[in-house]
């Protein structure tokens, strides 16, 4: 199945935008490409714009390597907008899948 995927950063960095389209063998597995990519974008600012590091939170938090991972986790996922929409084509294969602010 074909997916258009889309992911980013929520807030003032403006939402999940289109990435790519690519070929799953199902929609848990694009979901999961989706996410992999808002994580990458995440990790790409963290450290910026109030996205705490690892160690920053160590620090700040004064708190051990298992709470602070934990810390981290939670805060990303707070952040991070994402999601899989399949591909649906005409009779003459053409891309006619509506845009998601369409949907």
């Amino acid at each position: 199945m074909l997916f258009k995927i889309y992911a980013g950063l929520s807030g003032g960095f403006g939402g999940a935008k289109y990435i790519e389209t690519l070929e799953f063998e199902s929609r848990d597995d694009a979901e999961q490409y989706a996410y992999d990519c808002a994580v990458e974008c995440y990790e790409s600012y963290e450290g910026s714009h109030g996205l705490r590091t690892f160690d920053e939170i160590m620090e700040e938090e004064d708190v051990e390597e298992d709470e602070a991972i934990d810390i981290y986790n939670e805060e990303m996922e707070d952040w991070l907008e994402y999601f899989a929409v399949e591909v649906i084509e005409d009779e003459d294969g053409n891309d006619i899948t509506p845009e998601p602010d369409d949907e």
